[in-house]
């Protein structure tokens, strides 16, 4: 299942993958927990926040114990003497002796207490399994069946449906609503819990509850999960001779992806402006973010990293390109990681403008570690600040301009390429906005007073600051006194112009 929402906070990353073995271990006689140890000196070694051996032998220690003394026995405790890497692994080897777990899955209860000293949610460990699905992720290839969605007032709406998915053969669209998974309730839930819903193994089956767009009635499908590869990058154009491209994930093919939508969207007329959107994607390769800055930075600092020693080093972009028309970034409380390094950059160079929400704030760079038995170790190395040496981690980038709405963004950012003519339709499961489709739900609400539009968005398509910022105003009072706004109601949609 591909969600690029929160699945991307769970993922927020900006990776440096290296090809090399993990550090040298004792044989098979001395220890029966390889990886325990192999994680234990590479956090000494490389974690940024620079562990000490008691905090991470303490934090193995505490967790094994409340996990085996959860089940009652009280035969599981430790002594503030156990600070070493020998005496906690004789201390966990007494332990499975008396509990008889298995070995591998109680070096990885220890694994996971080590981790949790360092209060970095980006230093995880993979199981093999779990590498495939990141990789995966980052890479756009997944399993499932095909749906993107985003949460909107607490309810998973149905942003995108792959084609040749098993969505797409089960005849969801763009717009219908989540209403259940295997008979869990979705509405309420979190994204990440939703997404803990949709995930599953190859050819596995799930039941779904399914409120279609059309305003038809609930029904109910059955879908079986797929391996899918999804492109990285949409783009589209709005009239106007506006560019338009949307940035899922910075995969290993985001760069020549990205450059691809460019030149044909510049085909046959010159660009006269470009919107980026980065709402909601978490990140991905930092040479991905480096291919893309290339095609806006001739030659420039990408960033500045810092590692656990404050040794600062450069990365720059050489022998790039400019563009010769402005550029706006669309961003949101998820745009994460190498999104906030590209953002950064181009704001910082003043090639582009930002539109929405302050951003998540991951500004650390991670590097995966191979481990025995095909795991490994993702581990934080470096903070990472923008070309102007401004901090992004636990901070994030605030937009040049600040707009919550969704459909409000997406004005905002036409406004500052100078577009001045809107016109807004919304059909059964999509708006477009000057002819490029983004889904999104109610932005126009009938009621019994009549037709209403969300009120962020009629403030940013007029400019007038006696609109409110939420809720809805009613359209048609509001009309009588602004003649340059003109409405249209048929059977295929509504639509408004300015």
């Amino acid at each position: 299942m591909k969600l690029r929402r929160l699945r991307i906070l769970f993922f927020c990353l900006l990776l440096l993958f290296t090809i090399g073995t993990a550090p040298a271990l004792a044989d098979e006689s001395g220890s029966r927990f390889r990886e325990v140890e192999a994680v234990y000196k590479s956090l000494l070694e490389n974690h940024i926040s620079k562990p000490q051996p008691g905090q991470l032998v303490e934090g193995a220690l505490q967790f094994v114990s409340e996990q085996l003394r959860a089940g009652g026995s009280h035969a599981f405790t430790y002594s503030p003497d156990d600070n070493t890497l020998a005496k906690m692994e004789s201390r966990l080897q007494a332990w499975q002796q008396t509990s008889k777990m298995d070995w591998k899955k109680l070096g990885n209860l220890a694994i996971e207490g080590m981790l949790k000293t360092l209060d970095d949610p980006h230093t995880m460990f993979f199981t093999k399994e779990e590498l495939k699905s990141f990789q995966a992720d980052v890479e756009n290839e997944v399993v499932g069946f095909g749906i993107r969605l985003r949460v909107v007032d607490g309810q998973p709406i149905i942003r995108e449906v792959i084609p040749n998915s098993p969505a797409a053969m089960a005849g969801l669209n763009a717009g219908d609503i989540l209403v259940s998974v295997d008979g869990v309730i979705c509405k309420g839930k979190s994204f990440s819990e939703v997404f803990e819903l949709l995930r599953g193994e190859e050819g596995s089956e799930s039941a779904f509850a399914i409120l279609p767009a059309d305003g038809k009635a609930e029904r109910k499908v059955k879908m079986t999960r797929a391996v899918l590869s999804i492109p990285e990058v949409s783009s589209a154009r709005f009239a106007g001779d506006i560019g338009y491209v949307r940035l899922d994930t910075f995969g290993s093919q985001a760069g020549p992806e990205f450059l691809q939508a460019l030149l044909l969207l510049q085909k046959n007329t010159a660009l006269r402006g470009l919107v980026i959107d980065l709402r909601d994607n978490g990140g991905g390769y930092l040479n991905s973010a480096r291919d893309l800055a290339s095609l806006f930075i001739e030659d420039g600092v990408l960033m500045y990293t810092t590692n656990r020693n404050d040794i600062e080093v450069e990365t720059w972009v050489r022998n790039g390109r400019t563009v010769n028309y402005p550029v706006v970034i669309l961003v949101n409380e998820s745009t994460a990681s190498a999104s906030e390094m590209l953002s950064g950059a181009l704001q910082d160079y003043q090639i582009a403008k930002l539109v929405g929400t302050t951003t998540y704030g991951k500004g650390s760079a991670q590097q995966v570690i191979p481990l025995e038995d095909g795991d490994a170790l993702k581990i934080t190395l470096h903070e990472y600040f923008t070309p102007k040496h401004r901090v992004v981690n636990h901070v994030g980038l605030k937009p040049d301009v600040v707009e919550a709405d969704d459909i409000g963004q997406v004005i905002a950012g036409l406004k500052l390429l100078g577009v001045s003519h809107f016109q807004l339709k919304e059909t059964a499961d999509e708006v477009l906005v000057n002819g490029v489709s983004f889904i999104t739900v109610d932005l126009f609400q009938q009621g019994a007073q009549g037709l209403s539009i969300r009120s962020a968005v009629l403030k940013q398509l007029t400019g007038d600051d006696t609109v409110g910022e939420t809720g809805y105003t009613l359209l048609q009072p509001y009309l009588q006194k602004h003649k340059e706004l003109k409405i249209d109601i048929s059977q295929t949609g509504i639509v408004l112009s300015k």
